[in-house]
């Protein structure tokens, strides 16, 4: 790939404030600028999945900063804070986005709030340049033992799922963990492709009109907080 293409997808952006001192702290704490290409991309990304937690915050788009400070996040939110630790230790990476239907969210909360939920939602995923390939980590969004838990409480079989946290394919073969190959998780509820960006800033930027109606693709605050307290039930203790 040119050189001078491959920087774009290393710079850094207000939301992908890479250089706050927290993500210094953390890097600092997990050397993951020491480690070779694959294994700093392998940690990374299980950080970011099973350290912070799947919830709602107030608006999808926030620094890397603030996802981390929080604690938790959905696909957007990790998305971004996943990409600034990437950039920082200089993997190149690129933002995805989409709309996906409810219906991956079907069965956590009760139905009185279910029904009040935008029909679609915004949702993203990060891809990563590894070994010239874009390696898709749609993954990262459900941390693994949220995933486990939900998966426990289906009947096992090999057809497509939606509902509890999950749009998955198939069942038997989910595509979470680390292989060096394509993560999903909840892909099979994506109606509409936003196609790939440098950033999530410039995904704004380019649906910034469509993305202000935020109580078409998003929660209202009182929607998030209900949503919210079914979600925290649902994570293991």
């Amino acid at each position: 790939m040119n050189l001078d293409l491959l920087q774009h997808f290393l710079e850094e952006t207000p939301l992908l404030n890479m250089h706050d001192a927290t993500l210094f702290a953390l890097n600092e704490k997990h050397r993951w600028d020491k480690a070779d290409p694959e294994t700093r991309t392998r940690q990374i990304y299980e950080f970011v999945r099973d350290t912070i937690a799947y919830g709602f915050p107030k608006k999808p788009f926030q620094p890397a900063s603030e996802v981390l400070s929080a604690g938790y996040g959905m696909s957007v939110s990790k998305s971004i804070l996943l990409m600034a630790l990437l950039r920082y230790v200089h993997m190149p990476c690129r933002f995805h986005g989409f709309l996906i239907k409810k219906e991956f969210l079907r069965g956590i909360p009760e139905d009185s709030v279910y029904k009040k939920i935008p029909p679609l939602l915004v949702h993203a995923w990060v891809e990563v340049l590894l070994d010239d390939r874009w390696i898709i980590l749609e993954g990262a969004t459900l941390p693994k033992a949220f995933i486990e838990k939900q998966a426990a409480k289906i009947p096992f079989g090999t057809g497509e799922f939606n509902g509890l946290g999950l749009g998955v394919h198939e069942l038997d073969n989910l595509l979470y963990e680390w292989t060096g190959k394509h993560t999903y998780i909840q892909r099979n509820a994506i109606l509409r492709d936003y196609s790939v960006f440098n950033a999530p800033d410039h995904y704004q930027m380019v649906f910034g009109n469509e993305l202000k109606k935020i109580r078409t693709y998003y929660p209202g605050k009182r929607l998030i907080k209900k949503l919210n307290k079914h979600l925290n039930a649902l994570h293991p203790a």
